[in-house]
């Protein structure tokens, strides 16, 4: 087997590109003398040659031609595979800074962490578990290089939706509106309602939804964590609306989630970013497991049901039941 020099045959595959030694040589940043000696070299190797050769004139032989596109396309298989390697070793030593609302941590989140520091151990991930108010402001500012949340009001964002969220109603396990498949709003506002604060994203959807209907708004409590909604909610002192990503975070086995219609209120989640933003190998390979992690279907109607449980909703489906 002949194992032929790599400069020369990229300068070979250069002066077939160009048909002439000299503007080979401009865009190799080499000398006349040193592409022909080049292409010498590479006869000598080859046994074969691969250029007719005149005083104003350079053409290929029926075998340089030949060689040629061989070698053109092994040159650019090498160029793919060395930059793959590159950006392999990117993700390995690369950082991502990621801003997640609050209720993403208590599933999402910590799993893709876990599968990428598995697959990619010298990358460094840095997460910031922040409020979705905050969001848009962390990301214009540089202080993250992506976020999960809601869907940003800032035209100057970018959004790729991972998962429609839709809200559902969170009772008491003894609660009389705890074994129904499914209830209307106005089953559900009988009761005293207990909600997120007002400068919460879930707050501000549930306000637009319910702007029209005949069952206002009217929280007996308005509380900003999750946490502790659970607690007041397994106390029997009332019920809330939430997105069913946001159930988890409530950390009680004392409460279940019932479907709500009329109306069907949901929110859309997914990756925020700056609109110039270039994702980074790290990043890339974050949002990649993200977007497993979900499995986002297509863009739903809104009047369709709900997507299936995510995993997060099963652990707590599952927890909750025993």
């Amino acid at each position: 087997m002949i194992n032929l020099p790599l400069r020369q045959v990229s300068t070979f595959v250069c002066l077939a590109e160009t048909q002439s030694f000299r503007r080979a040589a401009a865009r190799l940043s080499l000398s006349q003398p040193a592409v022909s000696a080049h292409i010498r070299e590479l006869e000598r190797q080859v046994g074969v040659a691969l250029v007719h050769r005149t005083t104003r004139h350079v053409s290929l032989t029926a075998a340089g031609k030949a060689f040629a596109a061989r070698a053109k396309r092994a040159l650019d298989e090498l160029s793919m595979a060395s930059q793959d390697l590159r950006e392999l070793a990117a993700v390995h030593r690369g950082r991502v800074v990621v801003a997640c609302i609050v209720p993403l941590m208590a599933a999402a989140v910590p799993t893709v962490v876990r599968r990428l520091s598995e697959q990619h151990p010298g990358l460094e991930v840095e997460i910031r578990d922040v409020l979705s108010g905050q969001i848009d402001q962390l990301i214009t500012n540089g202080e993250a290089d992506l976020a999960i949340g809601p869907r940003p009001t800032d035209a100057n964002l970018s959004f790729m939706q991972l998962e429609r969220d839709h809200f559902v109603a969170v009772v008491p396990l003894d609660h009389p509106l705890a074994g129904r498949g499914t209830i209307t709003m106005r089953e559900l506002t009988a009761y005293p309602i207990i909600t997120t604060a007002r400068n919460t994203n879930a707050r501000a959807v549930l306000e637009r939804a319910l702007l029209q209907s005949p069952q206002p708004l009217r929280p007996r409590f308005e509380l900003v964590h999750h946490f502790s909604i659970g607690r007041m909610v397994e106390a029997g002192l009332g019920v809330t609306l939430l997105p069913r990503t946001a159930v988890p975070s409530l950390a009680s086995t004392r409460i279940v989630t019932v479907d709500v219609k009329s109306p069907r209120i949901f929110r859309d989640l997914g990756v925020i970013t700056r609109r110039e933003y270039q994702f980074s190998p790290a990043a890339h390979a974050f949002v990649t497991l993200l977007k497993t992690f979900f499995a986002a279907p297509a863009e739903q109607a809104d009047d369709m049901p709900k997507a299936p449980p995510t995993v997060s909703d099963r652990e707590f489906l599952r927890v909750t039941a025993s």
